[in-house]
């Protein structure tokens, strides 16, 4: 990033202000950190917190010191104050023009959550604001806070102005994709429930600490995963069989009109949903060997009723052997702790999350998944889209970034899974192309 004197000129505002208050008014701005302290955790919570990492505890503490500059309270000169109002006043310390915006913008710009749709590692981000979809994106500036970042993640922090550019105040709050959408729920409903109160953009600021540092002291509980059209809790349901007769499994399969595939590929029975849209109701794969066959469902109910569909079909061609169900939520908590796991000697993935199928085949299977599970998304209301599908939304500029990012998440999250399971990654080119984007 070129050097820049204009952005350079507010640095070491916090610093003198921090050192200001701690020295002329200690007693208060002690008081102030423990009130915020004791606000936001509970006994347990302290006794977690001696035990956490001292970058994370060096983490918490420069949030903290930067929201009471914003918008704590301090006891000084014999009443409280506000201390964004007292640090600029005459009796405040002596910054120059550029520190004094940067203080004042700091109590003028509230804390809030952001999508982060692009990032350049060690140069830019780009942020849309979480609560309103209408808001057009924002290009932020930031050089050490962009290494790790991820486009899909939720970043809660507050945005200045610094000239012609945006940078990141400084504090940052960030959640993972898993606890992002939950956060972000509890946010909005907070919202909701204050309405037009002045102290609202405060308290929700609040809120968004609060469940920053939770995620720190207590592990998030795993979700309740929905499916999206059936309103029913996801699971990871297959049926195993082993086939007696290829021809006459074949043939039975192909009498049905809502069934597309072949023995080679799998085959796919579909269904037509009030929505518009064409779904699977259950994926019928090729087994690991050759003589096998698995029937993978999402939720209880398509099993239960795909079953009972399936064996009368098949007859005799096919045998049952068993059902294997798991929770989607500990699925996906078991291939978290899975890559996670690292070989102390050689720093990559341990033996136990490597695929059981070889680096080709698994693949194959991820790449026909992927390309199933989205043939329709570009037409699809989409949550994280205000319910709008991605048609629809990249007609406005703030729509298509936000399309645009959703689109760089899956890639970034893909680039992840792939790496883990050490096989090459699945394009994502056809969602694009499928709208008529570039990156």
């Amino acid at each position: 990033m070129t050097y820049n004197p204009e952005s350079a000129a507010h640095q070491g505002a916090i610093e003198i202000a921090v050192t200001w208050l701690s020295s002329l008014h200690r007693k208060g701005w002690q008081n102030a950190f423990t009130n915020l302290y004791q606000k936001l955790l509970s006994e347990d919570d302290f006794a977690t917190l001696a035990t956490l990492d001292a970058d994370v505890i060096q983490s918490i503490e420069i949030n903290f010191n930067e929201w009471l500059l914003a918008e704590g309270d301090i006891h000084a000169r014999g009443g409280m104050r506000r201390i964004n109002d007292y640090l600029l006043s005459p009796a405040g310390p002596r910054l120059n023009a550029a520190q004094r915006d940067w203080i004042q913008q700091l109590g003028q710009r509230p804390l809030r959550l952001y999508d982060v749709t692009d990032v350049v590692q060690g140069q830019q981000m780009t942020l849309c604001d979480a609560l309103d979809k209408d808001a057009e994106p924002i290009v932020v500036r930031e050089r050490s806070g962009t290494q790790d970042l991820k486009p899909g993640e939720l970043l809660g922090c507050r945005i200045l102005r610094v000239g012609d550019h945006f940078q990141m105040s400084g504090a940052g709050y960030l959640f993972t994709l898993l606890s992002g959408q939950r956060v972000l729920s509890m946010v909005r409903e907070h919202g909701i429930n204050l309405g037009q109160q002045l102290d609202a953009p405060r308290e929700m600021g609040l809120l968004i600490m609060l469940e920053w540092l939770q995620h720190w002291l207590k592990p998030a509980p795993m979700p309740t995963l929905i499916d999206h059209y059936s309103g029913e809790p996801m699971k990871m349901i297959t049926d195993h069989y082993r086939v007696v007769d290829e021809l006459a499994l074949a043939q039975a399969l192909a009498t049905q009109s809502d069934v597309e595939g072949d023995r080679q590929e799998g085959w796919s029975r579909h269904m037509d949903c009030t929505d518009g849209q064409v779904r699977a109701r259950v994926h019928i794969n090729p087994g690991k060997k050759a003589n096998k066959l698995e029937l993978f469902y999402r939720t209880q109910r398509y099993a239960d009723e795909g079953r009972v569909w399936f064996d009368a079909l098949v007859g005799e061609s096919v045998t049952f052997v068993k059902r294997k169900v798991e929770e989607a939520a500990d699925v996906m908590s078991k291939a978290q702790k899975q890559g996670a796991m690292t070989s102390a000697k050689s720093g990559k993935s341990s033996s136990a999350s490597a695929p059981s199928l070889d680096a080709d085949t698994m693949a194959q299977l991820m790449s026909k998944v992927i390309h199933d599970t989205y043939a329709h998304w570009a037409d699809e209301p989409i949550p994280a889209l205000d319910h709008k599908t991605p048609r629809q939304a990249i007609k406005t500029s703030a729509g298509l970034e936000r399309v645009k990012g959703l689109l760089r998440s899956y890639e970034a999250s893909e680039a992840s899974q792939a790496g883990q399971q050490r096989r090459s990654e699945i394009s994502y080119d056809f969602l694009w192309a499928s709208l008529g984007l570039t990156r």
